[in-house]
C-alpha cells in the first residue's frame, strides 16, 4: 500500500464514520482502481471541463466515498467538501452524483454506469475526439443484465476508447455472491464479447492497474481490466467480511481501523 492510498483510506473511514454512512468495505476495495484511473487522465482538462477530457464513471456508485477521497487527493475536491459527505445539505451523498463538480454521471442503480460510459465512448469517437471513457464496476454488479448489453455493443463496435475495470472482490452485500448467481469466469465472458482482457492478480496494486490500463487503444477492441481485489482492503477485521458492506465504523471499531492503517507497511 502506498502512503497516498493509505491516506485515502483514512479519509474514507473518517467520512463514513462521521456521517454514519455505509459501504466502507466497498469503498476500500476500489481505492487503487479509482486512483489509477485518475492518475492516467489529464486532470487539468477535467478541472476545466474541456470537451477533450477523459470521462470517468463509477458504476458501483455505493463506493462513492472512495471516488470523493481520490478526487480530493487529486485536487478535484477540497478537504472541506469531503468533510460534508453524506450529511444533511451536502451534494456529496452516499451514491455518486453528477451535481458534484467533475463527476460525470450519477450512479447507484447498479448496472447503468456501463451503458452511460459506453454512450460517452461512442459519442466521443463519432466526434473524432481522442478521448477515453472509463467505467469502474463491481463483480456482483455484473449480475445486472444491462451491463452485458453494454459490453455486447462495445465489442461489436470495436470501441478501443472504452475501458471497464472490474472490482472482483467476490463479496456482495450478503456474502460470497458466487453461492447464488455466479458470474465467473468473468474474463471468458468479456472475451466472448470481443474485449481485450487484462487480469490483474493483485487488484490492490496501483502500478499493476496502471500497466493494465496502458493496453487501452493498442487493439481494435474495448479493454476489460479485471482486478482481483479484497473487499475492505487494509483493515483486517473488515477484509472479505460482508458485515462491513453496511456497518458503520464507530467508536472502538473506528479507532482499531485507523490504528491498523497507520501501522501498515508502506511500499
Amino acid at each position: 500500500m502506498t502512503e497516498e492510498n493509505r491516506n485515502i483510506r483514512l479519509a474514507i473511514l473518517k467520512m463514513i464514520s462521521e456521517s454514519g454512512a455505509a459501504h466502507v468495505a466497498s469503498a476500500l476495495s476500489a481505492v487503487e482502481m479509482i486512483s489509477a484511473v485518475f492518475k492516467s487522465v489529464d486532470l487539468e482538462k477535467i478541472k476545466n471541463g474541456d470537451n477533450g477530457r477523459d470521462r470517468v464513471v463509477l458504476s458501483k456508485g455505493h463506493g462513492t466515498a472512495a471516488l470523493y477521497a481520490v478526487m480530493q487527493a487529486r485536487g478535484l475536491l477540497t478537504a472541506e467538501e469531503i468533510s460534508t459527505y453524506a450529511k444533511n445539505g451536502s451534494l456529496l451523498q452516499g451514491h455518486a452524483s453528477h451535481r458534484v463538480p467533475h463527476v460525470e454521471h450519477s450512479t447507484g442503480s447498479l448496472g447503468h454506469g456501463a451503458s452511460a460510459a459506453l454512450g460517452m465512448a461512442i459519442g466521443l469517437s463519432s466526434r473524432k475526439f481522442s478521448v477515453r471513457a472509463f467505467v469502474v464496476t463491481g463483480d456482483a454488479e455484473l449480475q445486472e443484465g444491462s451491463s452485458w448489453e453494454a459490453f455486447m455493443l462495445a465489442g461489436q463496435l470495436k470501441l478501443n476508447n472504452y475501458c471497464v475495470l472490474v472490482d472482483n472482490n467476490g463479496i456482495s452485500q450478503m456474502g460470497e455472491f458466487a453461492n447464488w448467481c455466479d458470474v465467473q469466469p468473468i474474463g471468458n465472458k468479456f472475451k466472448s464479447f470481443r474485449f481485450d482482457i487484462v487480469e490483474v492478480k493483485d487488484g490492490n496494486n496501483e502500478e499493476e492497474i496502471l500497466s493494465a490500463i496502458s493496453h487501452l487503444g493498442k487493439k481494435e477492441a474495448p479493454l476489460a481490466v479485471i482486478c482481483h481485489t479484497t473487499k475492505g482492503k487494509g483493515i483486517s477485521f473488515m477484509e472479505s467480511n460482508a458485515v462491513w458492506h453496511y456497518r458503520t465504523p464507530k467508536g472502538e471499531d473506528y479507532d482499531k481501523a485507523v490504528a491498523e492503517l497507520k501501522e501498515t507497511k508502506i511500499q
